[in-house]
């Protein structure tokens, strides 16, 4: 089982020209309400594979909340664990998508602002082989590190907004922590102080069971473990909208992990999943399915040798 922590959200996928700068004003084309948060998403897009998933986090016990879970069991994902809060509302996000696929994310947090160290405990990963936290807190994110550590559990997260106002030396201290950690650009320039080039990845000093995922958008990834550096290109694809790429990108390697195969072939069938989602336009939708995966892998002659 794969348990995963975080939001759980409605996204407003409001379709623009372009990007507003500020003070800017753009009109909204098209407007789709859909199920979202980045915990979700990596849930679904890990049961679309085959793998056995449990979700942990806050709703408001209101019609998003309803909506939101239902839409989770209907992909065979398991919610029991989830708390209902009576006296806030289902979080939600306003996503803008331009006309090249990128976005702009406004979140409201509501009752994922529940979500505490406390909850974190040995109970609620006992049935666990790893655990993946999406755009937690600092305190949840060392709990969590802490608690998998306590238990011999594989430990997994996926850097988001809200640890993005910590410090360099917080960031790199949870980096340190977890066994499998996820992150694009932006995250590991706030982390480290310096853009992720082979040449400057090659000067860190990880832990020997860390592997750091490093995204790079259209330019592929980064995967750096304690024997060396792997360079994984992205697949070429008409872009409709990069939201949830990092999650399926996430969900794609971790998939792959717990069976074992390498390094390489972990990356390039996270980079086939990640590929996959943003040639639709929204976050959940985009989620590939397993044989949707190997059709596109078989297509592009990859080898996951």
């Amino acid at each position: 089982m794969i348990l995963t922590i975080g939001n759980i959200n409605v996204d407003l996928i409001c379709q623009v020209p372009r990007l507003p700068s500020p003070d800017d004003k753009v009109i909204v084309s098209n407007l789709e309400i859909v199920p979202g948060g980045g915990a979700c998403n990596f849930a679904v897009g890990l049961s679309r594979l085959g793998s056995k998933v449990s979700l942990f986090g806050h709703v408001g016990n209101d019609q998003n909340g309803r909506v939101g879970l239902t839409s989770l069991i209907e992909e065979q994902i398991d919610v029991s664990k989830v708390i209902k809060e009576e006296d806030c509302a289902t979080g939600f996000v306003i996503i803008l998508v331009d006309k090249e696929g990128q976005t702009m994310k406004i979140g409201y947090r509501e009752a994922n602002a529940k979500l505490a160290p406390k909850d974190i405990t040995g109970q609620l990963f006992s049935d666990a082989k790893i655990v993946h936290a999406s755009s937690v807190s600092t305190k949840v994110a060392h709990k969590i590190a802490q608690v998998c550590n306590k238990m011999s559990i594989i430990s997994s997260i996926d850097f988001g907004g809200e640890l993005m106002i910590e410090t360099r030396e917080v960031l790199q201290k949870i980096i340190e922590s977890y066994t499998l950690i996820f992150l694009n650009k932006i995250a590991f320039e706030k982390a480290y102080g310096f853009f992720p080039t082979k040449e400057n990845l090659e000067t860190l000093r990880l832990n020997k069971s860390t592997i750091l995922n490093v995204t790079l958008g259209h330019e592929g990834s980064y995967i750096v473990s304690h024997d060396g550096i792997e360079k994984i290109p992205s697949f070429e694809v008409p872009v409709v909208d990069t939201t949830g790429a990092g999650d399926a990108y996430a969900a794609g390697f971790i998939h792959s992990y717990k069976q074992n195969l390498s390094l390489s072939a972990c990356g390039k069938y996270a980079a086939a999943c990640a590929a996959l989602q943003i040639t639709l336009s929204n976050a959940r939708d985009g989620m590939p399915r397993k044989d949707e995966i190997e059709e596109f892998i078989n297509a592009k002659n990859i080898s996951l040798n």
